[in-house]
């Protein structure tokens, strides 16, 4: 494929996987985002979500010690793998722009009302209550299985734990990395990874690392509040790149 045609999708690469090092999500929103002009959403998402075990594995062999195992294995987990499980059955039927666009909305709404509470008190909305919290993790767990793109409704659960932004990010790699283990899997087994793919996986590798090694540095360099201003701001970003695109 002329490396022309993918600079789109090379740039996008970048932005992701910058983001990914920063926040710990960000992933694969952006550059579908950027790229659902110039190619089909399927095709993109065999091609990026590979790269994504590289990028979440790399933060984790780093800073595996910051992960927080009780909200991972207690109460992510579990009930985004039974939504992670229906998105994947359900792709073909329900893959629309219908879907997105409402997701995208939800997301934005989320994202401008948290954005709002930062920047007027000094801090996000309280905790979630059990039920809500459940749905939405629930809900991105759907979400992820579809699009690969779950982050922004467990961005928004796990914010609320107030979690130390190195324990946010390792936390949230942890569920990337378990999940795209399972939707890269399914990608195999339905055929739509080929070796095709994963020659233009290859081809991204430059922007894997490029990405990953700003991130760390701008995430070193953050403080506790500016990370979380970020983090809605990207999260406002994905979510008018869902509707918009």
């Amino acid at each position: 494929m002329d490396i022309i045609y993918l600079i789109p999708l090379i740039v996008g690469a970048f932005l992701s996987y910058l983001s990914a090092a920063f926040a710990g999500f960000g992933g694969i929103l952006i550059p579908i985002a950027l790229g659902a002009a110039f190619y089909s959403i399927e095709w993109m998402l065999a091609v990026l979500v590979p790269l994504t075990l590289l990028s979440n594995g790399y933060i984790l062999v780093r800073h595996y010690r910051n992960i927080d195992t009780t909200i991972l294995f207690r109460k992510i987990l579990p009930y985004m793998g039974i939504g992670l499980f229906v998105g994947i059955l359900t792709f073909n039927r329900l893959h629309g722009a219908l879907q997105e666009t409402i997701f995208g909305v939800l997301v934005v709404f989320l994202s401008v009302r948290e954005l709002y509470l930062l920047l007027r008190r000094g801090d996000p909305s309280p905790p979630l209550g059990g039920l809500r919290a459940f749905l939405y993790i629930f809900s991105a767990g759907i979400i992820h299985g579809m699009y690969a793109s779950g982050g922004p409704l467990l961005i928004y659960v796990l914010n609320k734990f107030n979690l130390e932004k190195s324990v946010f990010r390792s936390t949230i790699s942890a569920v990337w990395l378990i999940l795209s283990v399972f939707l890269t899997s399914s990608y195999v087994i339905t055929n739509r990874l080929t070796p095709a793919t994963l020659h233009t996986s290859l081809l991204m590798l430059p922007s894997l690392v490029s990405g990953l090694l700003l991130g760390e540095y701008l995430h070193r360099k953050s403080s506790g509040r500016t990370f979380k201003i970020v983090v809605f701001a990207m999260l406002l970003f994905s979510g008018l790149s869902i509707v918009f695109r």
